[in-house]
């Protein structure tokens, strides 16, 4: 039986049954946790802004073409790239043992836990020594064919399986793991908001602020996802979009 989880969204607790590993959330490092109160001490004034702002409202009609669209993407996508994620999947087990598809538990739009999918890039079992633990550009655990798919970021491309389900969306706050989740609501005033959306495959976040490394980037990351969340809409969306694929065209991602 996995922990249970209280994250409180909209002043209403969420609760669901995950398993936390004891032994290294967040790289359990408590220098992390004294950097990120060193942080949020630091932005205190907009935290407390986003933790009182109301959720934005949008038009019905808005989310019903952001819906069509990932939909369609979602469909599309899929059906075009079979080939090559046969091609990518036969390279994978070659390359070395464990399954093709890497399933995680994240958080969701009002905190429904559900599994992201992506394509293996780690040996197999990567946490079972070190816990939950944040990736990195240089991660060890990578394997030969996985440090290729990550610098392409062609491992995030089965997601367009979670398009389809509506688990995400294309373009949105980054997912996090419940673990995480769990324990930046409990020390960053606000984080509960990016639960106010649907998470994304791309955003302005992931596009500005790459991995999270620190505890600054953490709050940083944050405030784009906030900018996203408070400016929402069809043409800021189908611009992030557009960026996206330019920048992935260049290998810029």
């Amino acid at each position: 039986m996995g922990n249970s989880i209280d994250i409180l969204y909209n002043n209403e607790a969420i609760r669901g049954d995950i398993h936390i590993s004891r032994r290294a959330p967040v790289q359990n490092n408590q220098q992390f946790y004294k950097e990120l109160e060193e942080a949020v001490k630091k932005h205190f004034r907009y935290l407390k802004e986003v933790e009182e702002m109301p959720i934005a409202n949008v038009s019905r009609y808005y989310l019903f073409i952001k819906r069509c669209i990932d939909l369609s993407a979602g469909i599309a996508g899929l059906i075009m790239l079979s080939p090559f994620f046969l091609v990518i999947a036969i390279l994978i087990k070659f390359d070395s043992r464990g399954p093709v598809l890497f399933k995680q538990e994240r958080v969701g739009k009002n905190g429904r836990l559900f599994n992201i999918v992506k394509f293996r890039t780690m040996i197999k079992d990567a946490e079972s020594k070190t816990g939950a633990t944040w990736a990195t550009e240089n991660d060890p655990r990578l394997t030969l064919m996985g440090r290729m798919l990550r610098k392409t970021k062609i491992d995030e491309l089965p997601q367009l399986i979670n398009l389809v389900k509506g688990d995400m969306s294309m373009v949105g706050p980054r997912p996090e793991r419940p673990c995480f989740v769990e324990k930046f609501t409990r020390h960053i005033p606000g984080y509960q908001h990016r639960l106010d959306v649907i998470p994304g495959i791309t955003g302005i976040a992931q596009l500005r602020n790459g991995y999270d490394k620190d505890a600054q980037k953490l709050i940083r990351k944050l405030r784009f996802e906030i900018t996203y969340i408070k400016k929402r809409g069809l043409f800021l969306d189908l611009s992030l979009i557009a960026k996206t694929v330019m920048m992935a065209m260049k290998g810029n991602l």
